[in-house]
């Protein structure tokens, strides 16, 4: 009997432990849950194509499960990037934005995520443009959304309003690749 009882405790141990290494439990941005993961080409349903850009799902520099988005951007386009759209009510109670991006081009890139809380297309002034540089190689882009301000009226970001987000590169110089998976939303401690 007190065989049976050491066994199942650690056979409980063991699986309370693998739940937390698997990220089933909260981590330092609290519960998260899944906004894109690029395994299936439904993924794709809420990107706009512009002219540019080329996205793909790829089996390269996956950081959550097996595939990412691989996109290429080239000039002469000003604004190349992802338009996600369709997100309406999809950001209500996040207050991390947290992506996985991988820099294979061997220098610093400089990124702008953009997000629009408005309808339409709100003027610069009134939509939130975030730059960010990635490093060589994997980085996590960490936007915490209760600091985020837009651009020119200084208004804070309104999560539960968010359209779109763009995330693009400023009059490319030349062609850019880099790898994008693992985008979710974090509720906070």
């Amino acid at each position: 009997m007190r065989a049976d009882m050491r066994a199942l405790r650690l056979l409980m141990t063991t699986a309370m432990f693998s739940l937390a290494l698997s990220g089933v439990c909260s981590g330092q941005y609290g519960a998260c849950r899944t906004a894109f993961d690029f395994e299936t080409a439904a993924d794709l349903s809420n990107l706009v194509y512009q002219c540019h850009t080329w996205f793909q799902l790829s089996d390269r520099h996956a950081t959550k499960g097996k595939k990412s988005l691989k996109v290429e951007l080239y000039p002469p386009a000003e604004y190349p990037g992802l338009k996600f759209v369709g997100l309406k009510g999809q950001w209500k109670g996040a207050r991390y934005l947290l992506l996985d991006i991988f820099n294979p081009m061997g220098k610093d890139l400089t990124m702008t995520i953009r997000i629009d809380d408005r309808p339409g297309h709100p003027p610069y002034e009134d939509r939130v443009n975030h730059r960010v540089v990635l490093k060589p190689g994997q980085n996590t882009v960490v936007l915490d959304l209760a600091k985020l301000r837009t651009s020119g009226t200084d208004r804070a970001l309104e999560p539960e309003n968010v359209h779109r987000f763009l995330l693009f590169a400023n009059r490319p110089k030349g062609p850019i690749t880099i790898f994008v998976d693992n985008i979710r939303l974090c509720k906070g401690k």
